[in-house]
């Protein structure tokens, strides 16, 4: 089993069947359309990708590109294609996570080669036909993403960071070649607020009923009980799973 974790004001309560709500927080309930399932598969990773999108500032027609294939990353994809985008381009190291993203309708998916690094950049360049994408967002959490991102983003494009949550280290970029001479606009992302939240109920209900249907609960790859917690984690870091979850009465 995990061990437990404490912070400085207190148990999380993130493995926790009950937690205790201060006075003053906000909550949220789940309209009749949204079922837990829905919302769980959304978890903290479509308002996340949301505020991403926000930042992104997506035009209709714009070629954008989302690097990772987590939750994260195909929840930014899915927003991508509903704010109008004229193509999506997905990258991943994991096949299986690209055949999701291909479900939800993404327009390519690119598999990083271990023996050629450099292939999924030259393929982005190929299919923007030499000018790299309107808009790339970053959501691997991998510092040489970064230096990738700029590289293959257009010149006056956007650049968004969002899978740098936590300190994962330092990457080398030139400032002239790769950031001043193609003005590109690069914009950070950390966190969460009320309103992704709200925002993202909004839209599980809009897109719940069967005629604009997205399946959200496909993000799911496998339920898991309290005694496989270390299992789902283990299956998620080696990117067998999308996204696991535990539910505490499956036996």
């Amino acid at each position: 089993m995990v061990s437990p974790t404490q912070a400085n004001d207190g148990l999380l309560g993130g493995w926790s069947e009950l937690i205790y709500l201060q006075p003053g927080v906000k909550v949220l309930t789940l309209p009749e359309e949204v079922s837990p399932r829905q919302f769980i598969a959304g978890g903290c990773a479509l308002p996340t990708a949301l505020h991403a999108i926000d930042r992104a500032q997506i035009q209709i027609g714009d070629v954008v590109v989302v690097q990772g294939c987590g939750p994260v990353g195909l929840s930014v994809a899915i927003l991508a294609l509903l704010s109008g985008a004229g193509k999506v381009i997905v990258i991943d190291k994991f096949e299986s996570r690209l055949v999701t993203a291909k479900s939800f309708g993404v327009d390519e998916t690119l598999v990083i080669q271990a023996n050629d690094p450099r292939q999924h950049l030259e393929r982005v360049l190929e299919l923007t036909h030499g000018h790299g994408a309107d808009v790339t967002i970053e959501a691997t959490g991998i510092p040489i993403a970064v230096k990738e991102g700029l590289n293959m983003t257009r010149n006056g494009g956007r650049y968004v960071i969002v899978g740098h949550y936590t300190n994962t280290g330092e990457i080398l970029i030139n400032p002239h070649l790769e950031i001043n001479l193609k003005h590109i606009d690069i914009r950070g992302t950390w966190g969460i607020d009320f309103s992704h939240f709200y925002r993202m109920i909004e839209l599980l209900k809009r897109h719940s009923d069967s005629s604009k249907n997205i399946a959200w609960e496909s993000l799911i790859s496998r339920s898991y009980t309290l005694q496989e917690i270390n299992q789902a984690l283990a299956d998620v870091e080696k990117g067998s799973v999308l996204k696991a979850v535990i539910v505490p009465n499956l036996s």
